[in-house]
């Protein structure tokens, strides 16, 4: 298969930045699956933020491809992606108007079962579950959702080697791969890539495939740290130099003090001192001497009253 790799600027970074959730590591093959597949329909249940519909999203706003988008969420969370309240709809929705809005995109606030009578059956190009990752949940999840997809669709499954708590995609994704053609990355959680047609010509690249996201997203989250350490470098420099001018200020500040106190100490040792005493008395009989009847006057003044 001749499979285009991009090199996608996804916009709704701008808004929501991801690189510490669990799907943005699958990111870049999601927005190349879209660009070479074209595919016509594009479910997800189970969106939250949702990296994966932006993914998805931005390779159909480049390329211009005709394509309809369904997220299938209740927006009100689950044991494993936790509870929340409408924030997170609310986050969704604006990315979807500010750098999405020209396109298909469906916002379905429903579970995945009370979603189904809303497909027809053989319709979905690109299916991907992402709900509840309990063995049983993905089963039925994939089970009832199977007729909706096209006979050579695609379905993802997200968290495919997790193997904490209750987490049961791994033991249903190997189940699978003994009945259809799959490939899977084992980073960010693992996502497994699920081919109803047999013989499918991506699966041909499937391992060059992996080395190449596996390793692209090394240098990206090697590049988005090298440049964090960067601007945190560049704040200390700066904090640091504006510490400086503090405690130049500081010092200066000091400085004067020590002047003043200086001055203060001079001031009070010349009061105490016999010449300053003598100064004053002489400046006294000088003013006499040369103003006698000021000073008797003065003098007069103070005693009548």
């Amino acid at each position: 298969m001749n499979w285009k790799y991009f090199d996608p600027k996804f916009e709704y970074e701008e808004k929501f930045q991801d690189i510490a959730w669990a799907w943005a590591g699958h990111k870049y093959f999601a927005y190349d699956l879209i660009a070479n597949l074209k595919p016509k329909n594009i479910v997800e249940l189970g969106t939250h933020y949702g990296t994966s519909l932006w993914s998805f999203s931005q390779a159909v706003k480049d390329l211009s491809l005709d394509v309809e988008l369904f997220a299938v969420d209740t927006w009100k969370g689950e044991k494993h992606a936790g509870f929340y309240g409408e924030e997170v709809f609310d986050t969704v929705n604006e990315i979807k108007n500010k750098y999405y809005s020209e396109l298909k995109i469906n916002f379905l606030r429903k579970t995945f079962d009370d979603a189904l009578s809303d497909f027809e059956e053989n319709s979905i190009d690109v299916l991907h579950i992402d709900g509840l990752h309990t063995y049983e949940a993905v089963k039925h999840d994939f089970e009832t959702w199977l007729p909706k997809v096209k006979k050579n669709g695609v379905v993802l499954f997200h968290d495919v080697v997790v193997t904490r708590d209750d987490f049961g995609v791994y033991e249903f994704w190997q189940e699978l791969k003994e009945k259809y053609q799959t490939m899977e990355f084992h980073h960010s959680y693992g996502l497994g890539v699920l081919f109803l047609k047999k013989n499918s010509e991506i699966f041909e690249i499937a391992k060059d495939l992996d080395l190449h996201y596996s390793y692209l997203l090394e240098d990206i989250e090697n590049g988005k740290i090298g440049a964090m350490v960067e601007d945190l470098s560049k704040k200390n420099q700066e904090n640091q130099h504006q510490q400086q001018i503090i405690q130049q200020k500081e010092q200066e500040n000091q400085h004067q003090q020590q002047i003043i106190q200086q001055k203060e100490q001079e001031i009070e040792f010349m009061e105490s001192s016999k010449f300053w005493k003598m100064r004053t008395l002489y400046s006294k009989l000088k003013f006499i001497f040369f103003h006698p009847m000021a000073y008797f006057k003065d003098k007069l003044k103070n005693q009548d009253a």
